[in-house]
């Protein structure tokens, strides 16, 4: 389905974001189509910054004469009306899954209700919704950004191949990266910036994430700076691979919170053997459940 999205009182910062988010991530459940100045009523959705005055405005002209869905988005994720709420930190991760349940709660087959106002409607601020693991993906050809999340205890049979997520602006880095980490059993995601990865981040299950520095828009110390401040993906081991190599930038790398720097060009030895450090780390040597899930280790 196809929705409108009214952005109002945003930063010009959160404001692209979101609309990189909600027009450009792969895989989205429906189809968004972004405005500005325009009447509330002319919306399906409206995101309204609550920590604005303008926001507050459009918060009262959307409740009064429109039947578009609010979402309001605050610092705290608990200011605003409505059940749809969403903090300013989790904005890029969580977006696309909250609309997803605001949706499917509001909307019954084609036709469109008033979900603000519907007092049926389940809470649904970040901090109200369980976080629901997405389905494995369909097996394909393996990519070079691992990204991982908590790990599965021992017992529990979570047999899904290991899922890496690779971000790099240059398509022959992707292609290699993806190549070689297939070369030890993992199914791979690509993203070509840090907007597409947070995209992804939302939607799947990563156990390694592979960083370019140097990309469009957010660089990579930013997006591993937000993937370790995030409570749903910090657990994942990040590994920076860049052309950088002083130690200052070595240094910048570990204040973003990386878990490797690796630089270009990096052996094929010494990829492999980042790449098992962080895997073994991340499952705390549970090889058992790493063979399990497809991992063979580069001889």
């Amino acid at each position: 389905m196809a929705f409108s999205v009214l952005l109002v009182g945003m930063t010009a910062r959160d404001d692209r974001m979101v609309e990189i988010v909600l027009t450009r991530a792969p895989n989205a459940k429906h189809r968004y189509t972004v405005l500005r100045d325009v009447p509330a009523s002319h919306a399906d959705i409206v995101i309204v910054d609550i920590d604005s005055p303008a926001g507050v405005e459009a918060l009262a002209e959307a409740r009064a004469s429109s039947n578009a869905m609010v979402v309001c988005l605050s610092d705290s994720g608990q200011s605003g009306e409505g059940p749809y709420r969403i903090d300013r930190r989790s904005l890029l991760l969580r977006l696309l899954r909250l609309l997803d349940e605001a949706i499917a709660a509001a909307f019954n087959g084609n036709r469109r209700t008033a979900p603000a106002n519907a007092s049926t409607s389940p809470p649904a601020t970040l901090a109200a919704v369980p976080v629901t693991p997405a389905a494995a993906p369909e097996v394909r050809e393996p990519s070079v950004f691992a990204a991982a999340e908590d790990v599965v205890p021992s017992g529990a049979r979570d047999y899904r191949p290991l899922q890496a997520l690779v971000v790099d602006d240059s398509a022959t880095v992707r292609t290699q990266l993806r190549d070689a980490l297939a070369q030890i059993g993992m199914v791979t995601e690509v993203a070509d910036s840090a907007a597409a990865a947070l995209a992804l981040l939302e939607q799947g299950r990563f156990d390694l994430a592979l960083l370019d520095v140097v990309m469009p828009g957010a660089d990579g110390y930013e997006l591993c700076r937000t993937i370790k401040h995030n409570p749903y993906t910090r657990g994942i081991p990040v590994v920076m691979l860049t052309s950088r190599s002083s130690p200052f930038d070595r240094a910048r790398g570990a204040l973003a919170g990386c878990d490797s720097y690796l630089t270009k060009p990096v052996s094929a030895q010494a990829f492999f053997a980042a790449v098992d450090k962080q895997l073994r780390r991340h499952f705390r040597e549970n090889y058992e459940l790493l063979h399990a899930r497809g991992y063979r280790a580069h001889a």
